[in-house]
């Protein structure tokens, strides 16, 4: 093989692998395009929401209702997913997320704690559909949607 015969060899192998290479790295973008897409729209479906059952609040009557978001805060700051006008409750009184399928509720070291059906919760404790958080003076019912 002449030198001329080896340059055009190392040419051709040289875009095989600058295409190759392009193409793998425009199939990684599409990927993650895909996963983004399937997350936002995750995200937009409803995974329950949190009932007011009883309620010593006049501004907080029972029924109202709060979405439960994967991690859903609760308290008495109005930046709270599930904002309670309680002044017996916390700012920052108490955390429900969900973590591998499992929700889970936890006192953010709460003055006056947080009970789960009627018992004071001192570590993080899975919470089920239907069970009760009682948050100051008022109690909450864990609802999920059902697909």
């Amino acid at each position: 093989m002449n030198p001329a015969q080896v340059m055009l060899v190392l040419r051709i192998v040289l875009a095989l692998l600058l295409y190759g290479f392009l193409g793998l790295l425009f199939w990684m973008l599409w990927q993650d395009v895909r996963s983004a897409a399937l997350h936002a729209a995750g995200r937009g479906r409803r995974l329950g929401r949190l009932l007011v059952l009883e309620s010593a609040l006049p501004q907080l009557p029972a029924g109202v209702e709060f979405p439960l978001l994967p991690i859903t805060s609760l308290g008495r700051a109005p930046t709270n997913t599930a904002s309670l006008p309680d002044d017996t409750a916390s700012l920052e009184h108490a955390l429900l997320h969900l973590r591998d399928g499992q929700w889970w509720l936890e006192d953010l070291a709460s003055r006056n704690g947080t009970r789960l059906n009627d018992a004071t919760i001192d570590d993080p404790s899975p919470v089920m559909a239907g069970d009760v958080i009682s948050i100051g003076r008022v109690k909450l019912k864990l609802e999920m949607e059902t697909e």
